[in-house]
């Protein structure tokens, strides 16, 4: 008895330890991120320069003063955790946003009752169901990379629709069929 309460103890002490150690990194990733956010509201103002006079004529004192952890929290403060700049983020963000197509003229919409609006009484597999899509949308078979994005569409779709009770599907792997509830023979 006496031996399982002191494993217990020493489980719960090191889940403590742990809990702690996890509480510490989390108090200073808030910080960290909290600078980061300073930072870029002072980029967006456009006093960027003068912090980084501020900061640089400061930074060294306090570098040494405050040894590696501050060293650890700036470098944190202008990363996003996993080493890449947020500086960098933004622009790529920006950069894919005046570069990419406008959904306003996307070809591959298929928002609202498009799935459903394929799906009739008569069961079809996805397969079917994917090419009645290619087909509506007028997508030529040379246009490979639409059709991908087409067929990756399609199952989350139907699921969706299966899991809304619009349509249901009976079967399952290749030979699952989708249908219209007007049918006899539900799931």
């Amino acid at each position: 008895m006496a031996s399982n309460l002191k494993s217990a103890r020493q489980a719960i002490e090191a889940e403590l330890a742990h809990a702690k150690q996890g509480a510490a990194y989390y108090a200073t990733r808030v910080e960290a991120l909290e600078t980061a956010l300073q930072q870029l509201d002072s980029v967006e103002a456009g006093t960027a320069s003068s912090t980084r006079t501020a900061n640089a004529q400061t930074g060294a004192g306090s570098l040494k003063k405050n040894g590696a952890r501050t060293r650890r929290r700036i470098r944190a403060a202008s990363t996003n955790g996993n080493g890449a700049s947020l500086a960098a983020a933004k622009r790529s963000r920006k950069a894919r946003s005046t570069t990419g197509t406008s959904r306003s003229d996307d070809s591959l919409f298929t928002g609202g009752d498009f799935w459903l609006s394929l799906v009739s009484e008569q069961p079809r597999s996805a397969v079917d169901i994917a090419n009645a899509a290619i087909e509506t949308l007028g997508i030529s078979p040379d246009q490979k990379d639409k059709i991908q994005k087409l067929k990756q569409r399609v199952s989350p779709a139907l699921a969706g629709l299966v899991s809304s009770h619009k349509i249901n599907d009976s079967g399952s792997g290749r030979e699952r069929r989708f249908f219209k509830s007007g049918q006899a023979g539900a799931h």
